[in-house]
């Protein structure tokens, strides 16, 4: 079962809150896609799929809003 997700709205709109920040060192320090998302899900709660689609939004792969649409599937 996957924990909640602990990130609010205001800091997923926030393109340098230090949780995009973290991600995106987590990226640079040579981490694997999985690496990242695995700790992205203990860390911060969500799904596989939640915590990949924060990791995108992190890297500027893909727009915010797409992030919400998963986290609305998921409720």
């Amino acid at each position: 079962m996957n924990k909640q997700f602990k990130v609010g709205k205001e800091t997923l709109l926030d393109p340098n809150a230090v949780e995009y920040q973290w991600i995106r060192n987590l990226d640079s320090d040579g981490n694997s896609t999985q690496q990242i998302n695995t700790v992205i899900q203990r860390c911060l709660g969500g799904s596989p799929q939640t915590a990949d689609t924060m990791r995108k939004v992190a890297l500027n792969k893909i727009p915010v809003h797409q992030l919400f649409a998963r986290l609305r599937e998921e409720e």
